[in-house]
């Protein structure tokens, strides 16, 4: 079970670390991230790190932490910040039942020769954030003292897993920087790009009747039904779309609901279904509603369908040249442990919170998106040391200046 919070620590090695934060439950939904946010703050202070809660507008009881590392103001002037971005919450662990390992516990185990450690938010993202923080542990001497004028900050975002705009409140309220890594997990493979979803609720509306006299009424189903059949020919066409690192879009219905609240012998009068738009960098969201709503108009038009929509969430996509020189100075520095060809992810991250302000952004971290929402979600240890050292390695070199002689 997880322990209680006046019995919390506060190690300074990435995997007694990441186990605390393991341990601190914090599922969006319903978005409870207010205590993990608090341990790194109260962490960042027992280690004499400069740290504080931001709160998310429109969000209560949901701040974001952030610790910031710098020298003097003189010093530090028109020199480069690189960000260190991670997110505090995880997704819900289900059925806790169907775990081997409790995924509040942080069990820590010998598994097939590494250290592997079990939990919700293991890979997903509180081992890279783990990372995250002792790197900047790390380099704080060196950086107060003056030897990289640079500053270094690190944010534990909010809501990420929904879209709540936790690093978007960061950057705005001044938390940004020159370049940033978000910390998901990539197997240590550096990602320039990210495709970005929108989620869609389709209303579809009829006319309710008894089943008895189907013929008197409106099946909203049957106007579902017409509207499944468009959007998969939609996706027909999404799927033609590609790009190089990230693969191609797509469109598929996630979730139906009809007739649930209603008695059995009677038509429908309304279903709603999801819709999940992947989204491709060079796509706009703005251009994606628009083809959509298209959708529905041919619908409404052809059919006789009468339906509406309305987004759920969004996140844009995001794309950084591959060849830009933050990719090339975090390829260089992870070596021989993970592949150097350009690459993208098929998930979408707060890397684009960045972009759209022309900051460059890579995804790089410990651990496999494969294990991400899992049952049994664990993550390599061995590898989130490597890569608390590769970090440091990268920190410095975008903090002494290397990047901004190069572009």
């Amino acid at each position: 079970m997880p322990e209680d919070a006046t019995t919390r620590s506060f190690p300074d090695d990435v995997t007694g670390l990441a186990r605390e934060l393991v341990r601190i439950p914090s599922e969006n939904p319903p978005g409870n991230e207010r205590a993990v946010a608090e341990y790194v703050v109260d962490w960042c202070d027992h280690h004499g790190l400069d740290a504080e809660l931001v709160p998310i507008p429109d969000a209560p009881g949901r701040p974001n932490a952030v610790a910031t590392v710098d020298g003097t103001d003189s010093e530090t002037a028109g020199h480069p910040t690189l960000v260190l971005n991670g997110h505090t919450d995880v997704v819900p662990a289900g059925d806790r039942d169907a775990w081997t390992h409790d995924p509040y516990a942080g069990d820590v185990v010998r598994q097939d020769g590494d250290e592997v450690l079990y939990g919700r938010g293991s890979a997903d993202m509180k081992t890279g954030l783990a990372v995250a923080l002792a790197t900047a542990l790390d380099l704080a001497p060196r950086i107060e003292a003056g030897e990289f004028p640079g500053s270094l900050v690190v944010h534990a975002a909010a809501g990420e897993e929904t879209g709540l705009p936790g690093t978007r409140t960061l950057v705005d309220e001044g938390y940004g920087g020159d370049y940033a890594v978000v910390l998901e997990p990539t197997d240590l493979r550096v990602a320039t790009s990210a495709k970005g979803v929108v989620t869609y609720r389709v209303t579809v509306r009829g006319e309710s009747a008894h089943a008895s006299h189907p013929d008197e009424g409106a099946n909203a189903i049957d106007g579902a039904r017409a509207l499944f059949d468009r959007f998969e020919a939609y996706d027909a066409d999404v799927r033609e779309r590609e790009d190089d690192l990230v693969g191609r879009g797509f469109a598929t219905v996630t979730s139906v609901e009809a007739g649930t609240e209603g008695n059995m012998a009677v038509l429908p009068d309304v279903a709603e279904f999801l819709l999940d738009r992947r989204v491709l960098p060079g796509e706009s969201i703005a251009d994606v509603d628009a083809e959509v709503e298209g959708v529905l108009a041919d619908a409404e038009r052809e059919d006789g369908v009468d339906a509406d929509v309305e987004t759920v969430q969004y996140y844009a996509s995001a794309s950084t040249p591959s060849g830009h020189a933050l990719a090339e100075c975090v390829r260089d520095a992870t070596g021989d442990c993970a592949p150097s060809e350009p690459w993208g992810l098929e998930a979408a991250t707060d890397a684009r919170e960045f972009v759209a302000d022309d900051v460059p952004a890579i995804v790089w971290g410990p651990g496999s998106l494969s294990q991400a929402h899992t049952v049994d979600e664990h993550v390599s240890l061995d590898e989130a040391r490597e890569a608390r050292g590769v970090l440091a390695d990268v920190a410095e070199r975008v903090l002494a200046g290397a990047l901004d002689e190069r572009t």
